[in-house]
């Protein structure tokens, strides 16, 4: 190996020779731990590795062996390979190039995660047996320090893992928080029975702007589901959203069983789920409006996926305000109206922005003006700390219909969204 290899004996802290190639490489340490050394010899040789990987080494890999019941840098990309150094249990971490060691912090046992998510499988088993549900949610920030939403999603008999990580606030460590992250991650897919490869990890925080429109990625990979008979396409990877908000599948069955012979409005349609329940359901007529081409084009997917679509289901794109007080009134009268808006919206394709709490009453004043006597207008929102205005809504019986829309999936202290159903007083135009 001569000419390829180049022994030296010297001290750690020392500045690796100018020869070494700046663009890439690896540095690989075995740095001493157990009983070789005292924490002071201990906190010299991380200093040291910190030197080399921010200086001369910053675009260089870093490898490292550690011992298991140490933790690992909280720099580290993962929870490490486990291996052994003679009799003692270890891990090589790799960290990205530019990345220093950083402290080690504790080993995090995501036991406890693992335990919740079979607790919550045995309390759910009923229930999806009785109900057939494939798609439901198996862990919602059970435990506080496993801030995460978990669902699981069954397409073609294959279960597949949909994780959003709520974003820690600024007060909590985050060297602790990624710890926390890579052991729940390391523990996941053992606990919701999914290959490695079915698990979808994001990140879920409150979105402003533009932000709230982009893509998490194109690879346009759709699975098929279904959903009290119905067949629905979602998208695990390219939305923060897949397709199908889960919460509202008792609103969609409430929709599917009163759809005999009616006429169904779909306002925010998203991606059609709910009309295809209606039109399931027996809906002489739906008419769905949403502002997105791309849920549009989705909508029209699940229709023609379960056999319906024009002329008797037509997808309208439009800003729901702006088509309420245009084209919308001459559209005649529905039997069922669904609402469920969004909490926030500033397209570029809208005038204005949307804003669930200042403009719903407005929202709720237009589509009652649509519906026709006798009929039901559902509405829903998942604002936190939403108050509906029922002084603005003259004539108009409300009931609160929260707690059955609210699946066992979800039954927790948080609510997911709110539900009401509005019916008119009286016939319109009606002394």
């Amino acid at each position: 190996l001569a000419g390829r290899v180049r022994v030296e004996v010297r001290e750690i802290e020392r500045q690796p020779p100018a020869d070494l190639p700046a663009e890439r490489g690896l540095l690989a340490a075995n740095p001493p731990y157990g009983g070789r050394l005292d924490d002071a010899d201990a906190r010299h040789c991380r200093t040291a590795l910190r030197a080399l990987a921010e200086g001369a080494l910053h675009a260089w890999s870093l490898a490292l062996l550690l011992p298991d019941d140490g933790g690992w840098p909280a720099s580290a990309d993962a929870p490490g390979l486990a291996v052994r150094n003679g009799a003692l249990p270890c891990r090589v971490h790799v960290l990205a190039p530019g990345r220093a060691p950083g402290p080690c912090v504790p080993a995090v046992d995501a036991a406890p995660l693992a335990n919740r998510i079979a607790r919550n499988e045995r309390r759910l088993a009923p229930w999806r047996r009785r109900e057939d549900v494939d798609c439901y949610r198996v862990y919602d920030a059970d435990l506080p320090e496993f801030a995460f939403a978990v669902d699981v999603y069954t397409a073609d008999g294959r279960r597949h893992g949909h994780v959003q990580e709520y974003a820690p606030p600024p007060q909590v460590d985050s060297a602790q928080a990624q710890a926390r992250r890579e052991a729940a991650l390391a523990a996941l897919p053992a606990a919701l029975d999914v290959a490695p490869d079915g698990l979808v990890v994001k990140t879920r925080e409150r979105q402003r702007g533009a932000r709230q429109y982009l893509r998490q990625a194109r690879r346009e990979e759709y699975l098929e589901v279904r959903e009290h008979g119905a067949r629905l396409l979602v998208n695990l990877r390219d939305h923060l959203d897949t397709g199908l908000f889960l919460d509202h599948r008792p609103a969609r069955r409430w929709i599917r069983d009163h759809a005999a012979g009616a006429r169904f409005l779909n306002l925010f349609a998203y991606t059609g789920a709910a009309t295809v329940h209606a039109a399931a359901g027996g809906a002489r007529e739906s008419v769905s409006v949403d502002l997105s081409a791309a849920y549009l084009d989705w909508a029209a997917r699940n229709l023609a996926l379960n056999g319906f679509g024009p002329p008797r289901h037509r997808l309208v794109r439009a800003d729901c305000m702006d088509w309420l007080a245009g084209a919308g009134r001459g559209a005649g009268r529905f039997d069922l109206v669904f609402v469920d808006p969004p909490t926030f919206s500033n397209s570029k394709r809208m005038r204005g922005s949307f804003d669930v709490q200042r403009d719903h009453a407005a929202l709720l004043g237009a589509a009652m003006g649509l519906l026709a006597p006798g009929g039901t207008l559902l509405f829903s929102s998942n604002r936190r700390g939403f108050r509906l205005d029922t002084g603005a809504l003259d004539g108009v019986v409300v009931e609160d219909w929260t707690v059955p829309s609210i699946p066992p999936d979800f039954s927790r202290p948080a609510r997911p969204h709110r539900c009401w159903k509005l019916r008119h007083a009286r016939p319109p135009g009606a002394a």
